[in-house]
């Protein structure tokens, strides 16, 4: 009996033992996923750096004026946001332009289809803009005509001249105008002088091309046509083969005019019919000599034409 109690109470001092070590284990178990969590964090998802921030320049900015450049006139720059001191760089086509580090680049150093660039270079950072030059369109300097003085029936003919800053061929499209109203058909440099009448007014638009652009429209000048004198077209006779001298005096007019006709000068006897201008004269008992003849014809304007000669009678007449 006695050996029996001194078994369990040797087994319950063990156990009693056993126990007391198991409970610090188990507060260290505790601790030991809370230190982990901490010191040793799991993977995450990568972010985007931010963008840098550059002091000083104030958010420099740089343009290139015009915006749509030709090869005529100058760039300039426009700058915003600079603070201190700054360089510009002049490009063409990447090459930097060593003779100009101003404000301004002309057209001396470049041309159509080259890209000009301009670099901004502050402190901080450098800024550019760039523009692409465009065609220069030509345009009409001068016009010259002929003839000098126009009349109807006339044709007139314009000779333009341009000028082009890239140097191009220059073609012409015209388009005539008769009393201010456009005629499809009459789209040539030369306006036939059949197509307007005395009174009329005619002008001729002009618009030069380079094959790239159209230039400006040129307006030629408004011209009236003013009256046209009489012409005579004839010739007095060259021989008398009867003792009748008979000379129908022929003129011609684009105006369609009706004239009058008199004689400044003539023999005794000598008559003009001042409408039809037929003249005559009987050689009957004339003296034989040279006889001048001078003939007048008016229009319904007062223009006039003059035809003077002289007239030989042989003795044997």
């Amino acid at each position: 009996m006695n050996r029996i109690r001194l078994v369990l109470l040797a087994l319950g001092i063990i156990g009693l033992v056993a126990c007391s070590d198991d409970v610090p284990e188990q507060k260290a178990s505790v601790s030991t996923p809370q230190a982990t969590t901490t010191s040793e964090p799991g993977p995450t998802t990568p972010q985007p750096l931010p963008a840098p921030v550059i002091a000083g320049t104030g958010g420099a900015t740089v343009q290139i004026i015009p915006e749509n450049p030709t090869s005529t006139g100058c760039l300039r720059t426009s700058t915003q946001g600079v603070h201190g001191r700054s360089a510009l760089t002049w490009k063409v086509n990447g090459v930097i332009v060593t003779e100009s580090t101003g404000t301004q680049l002309c057209s001396s150093s470049y041309k159509r289809h080259d890209i000009v660039t301009v670099e901004l270079s502050t402190k901080d950072k450098v800024v550019m803009a760039s523009v692409e030059i465009g065609n220069s369109p030509p345009r009409v300097v001068e016009l010259s005509s002929t003839p000098a003085e126009i009349f109807a029936g006339t044709d007139i003919t314009v000779m333009p001249v341009a000028e082009d800053a890239d140097d191009d061929r220059i073609d012409f499209k015209y388009q005539w105008l008769i009393n201010g109203q456009a005629d499809p058909l009459l789209v040539e440099a030369t306006l036939p002088g059949d197509r307007f009448t005395k009174g009329d007014s005619v002008q001729v638009l002009i618009v030069p091309n380079d094959f790239y652009d159209d230039g400006p429209m040129y307006e030629g000048r408004v011209q009236s046509i003013p009256n046209a004198g009489p012409q005579i077209t004839s010739q007095p006779p060259q021989g008398i083969s009867s003792l009748d001298y008979r000379y129908q005096i022929e003129v011609s007019d684009p105006d369609d005019d009706v004239f009058t006709y008199r004689l400044d000068e003539a023999p005794a006897g000598m008559s003009i019919d001042k409408d039809s201008g037929l003249i005559q004269w009987s050689l009957v008992d004339v003296t034989p000599g040279d006889y001048t003849v001078a003939i007048a014809v008016t229009d319904p304007e007062g223009a006039e034409a003059s035809q003077k000669y002289t007239l030989t009678l042989g003795v044997s007449q």
